[in-house]
């Protein structure tokens, strides 16, 4: 993995809008800024602070003028010596061939436990399962997933879901408890169930669904309360599907961490 910073801000337009959402931990502070003199500077303080070690790309969605990126990388804290390995997504908007709009999630990688989940064969990922669903279903589907206005509909979640599909929620488990990978739609069921205990949703808004053969991805933004502190607060999330034969068969979430531990605290 390089990390030519003059080169990389040469793939961003001038009035570049960059919005981070990341764990407590992360390598850049969650917020909202605008222009390459910022990327720029952003950049830099990563160079300084930690050194890229790898990186592997786990999925790449295409529609339009947007595209998701979903990847593991490590750095090395130059000051501790401590290795990093961050779950990162990025979503982006092109303009001209220059990314105008990026959104990034960020979070610790969380050791799978339990789903002894087995890697797609090449032969899979060559010749896809058909998603058996048109792209405006599987885009209404994700939708219909993400609002808990009411409480999570656990008869949909049912319907939706296979049986055996897998779902991974990235982040450390001090934090999040159900973080990493299970099997299973009880087990996904069970975390759906905790989650809404813990929060109630206020609001939901979806401005980005992306579709690319039979994976989709979504970014959300909810308003959630905490139920203990009573707290509200706006959640940035990043969720990726993968359906096959008419069914969901993988789930994978990113949530801006540092948004909820706020309102837990």
């Amino acid at each position: 993995m390089t990390y030519d910073v003059s080169t990389l801000v040469e793939h961003f337009v001038e009035d570049v809008e960059l919005n981070y959402s990341c764990s407590r931990l992360g390598v850049l502070p969650p917020g909202q800024w605008r222009g390459r003199d910022a990327l720029r500077a952003h950049l830099r303080r990563v160079d300084i602070d930690y050194e890229p070690l790898d990186a592997e790309i786990l999925a790449v969605l295409v529609e339009g003028d947007n595209t998701v990126v979903r990847w593991i990388s490590s750095w090395r804290h130059r000051a501790t010596g401590h290795i990093h390995r961050m779950d990162m997504a990025h979503f982006l908007r092109w303009r001209n061939g220059l990314v105008s709009e990026m959104y990034e999630f960020r979070d610790h990688r969380c050791v799978a436990r339990g789903a002894d989940f087995l890697p797609q064969s090449l032969d899979d990922i060559l010749n896809p399962r058909s998603p058996g669903l048109s792209r405006d279903e599987m885009a209404r589907r994700l939708i219909a997933m993400g609002s808990f206005s009411r409480g999570p509909d656990i008869a949909l979640f049912r319907e939706l879901c296979s049986p055996d599909v897998v779902c991974e929620f990235v982040g450390d488990r001090t934090t999040v408890s159900h973080a990493g990978r299970h099997r299973g739609i009880e087990a996904l069921i069970n975390i759906v169930r905790s989650i809404e205990v813990e929060f109630e949703q206020l609001g939901l808004a979806m401005p980005e669904v992306i579709v690319d053969g039979g994976a989709a991805a979504a970014r959300r933004i909810v308003e959630w309360r905490h139920r203990g502190t009573g707290r509200c607060g706006q959640v940035q999330l990043a969720d990726f599907v993968r359906f096959e034969d008419g069914r969901i068969v993988e789930i994978v979430e990113f949530r801006d961490s540092t948004a909820l531990l706020q309102m837990q605290a």
